[in-house]
């Protein structure tokens, strides 16, 4: 890897990691996560990067895709397990980063912390897929949990924040190896035995997929921004209601997902409202693997 695009990484990374930091010093019992998640996106852009996606914040059997609609009033309460899933790029270069806020000890949290520091050990040049998940799933059944069995880890590429190959987190038979300077964002969902998630309905995360026409003038507009100023990474409605009314969002997202200019990310949620806890982090590949999301690495 250039030393130039390793350094964007790294700075990615390292914005993620101090997000979460200070963050951690401000999130309690009571806030809104409408307010959270305007200050993480806010602390992201303060710090010199931009959000790779607007940041998911979802609580309890909720696993991803959840950020507050722009009138959204809901608040974190005591003991809710709220994933805080935070993507940094520089220049189309990405840290993905998520951890687990509990106002009380929870297991799972620690369990999903612990699986990532085990599976680091196994993260070099040569290592496959099937050998990542099998850790992950051995490392998550030794402490009598289990995981959310269709939820994956995945590649990361400028611009790009959901690459191939996935990274299940269970045993497969993927051949795949990866190679030095690989970037891997690696994010067990730990619940108290395996589960699935579905999607809920509710959405307000989208992307750009295609030029399209479209009625609508401010649809128009908006699917120009989604291409040209987020750059075809994942965008949301409270976001687009800074420019326009939310009536006009909704209409205009609704005529384009009709005619299939952009993709859509419904919140996922466990199918039996298992509660999940969630961290991530994101791997350079090497023979030392370089954690670009954790501040000690940064």
């Amino acid at each position: 890897m250039e030393r130039e695009i390793l350094e964007k990484y790294r700075k990615a990374g390292r914005i993620a990691a101090e997000v979460k930091r200070d963050i951690l010093k401000k999130i309690k019992p009571g806030m809104k996560i409408l307010d959270l998640a305007e200050e993480i996106e806010g602390m992201i852009k303060s710090k010199g990067g931009t959000p790779a996606f607007p940041v998911n914040i979802s609580i309890n059997e909720v696993a991803a895709h959840y950020t507050p609609a722009f009138n959204d009033t809901r608040e974190i309460l005591p003991g809710d397990l709220v994933k805080i899933d935070i993507g940094v790029h520089v220049d189309g270069y990405i840290g993905d980063m998520a951890f687990t806020y509990c106002s009380e000890k929870n297991p799972l949290v620690r369990c999903s912390e612990q699986v990532l520091k085990n599976v680091e050990k196994i993260i070099r040049p040569g290592v496959s897929v099937a050998e990542i998940g099998e850790k992950i799933e051995d490392f998550v059944k030794s402490h009598g949990f289990g995981v959310i069995v269709n939820l994956t880890g995945h590649t990361l590429d400028k611009f790009i924040f959901h690459g191939s190959p996935s990274i299940p987190n269970i045993a497969n038979n993927s051949t795949h190896t990866f190679r030095e300077g690989d970037v891997i964002a690696l994010e067990p969902f730990v619940a108290e035995s395996n589960g699935y998630v579905r999607e809920s309905g509710q959405t307000e995360i989208y992307r750009y997929l295609q030029d399209r026409p479209v009625r609508l003038p401010e649809g128009r507009k908006i699917l120009d921004m989604a291409k040209n100023e987020y750059n075809s990474l994942p965008f949301c409605k409270r976001w687009l209601v800074k420019t326009f009314s939310p009536v006009k969002v909704s209409l205009a997202m609704r005529q384009l997902e009709s005619v299939a200019a952009v993709e859509s990310y419904p919140v996922l949620r466990e199918i039996e409202n298992k509660p999940i806890a969630q961290c991530e982090h994101t791997f350079i590949v090497a023979d030392k693997p370089i954690v670009i999301t954790r501040i000690e690495d940064s």
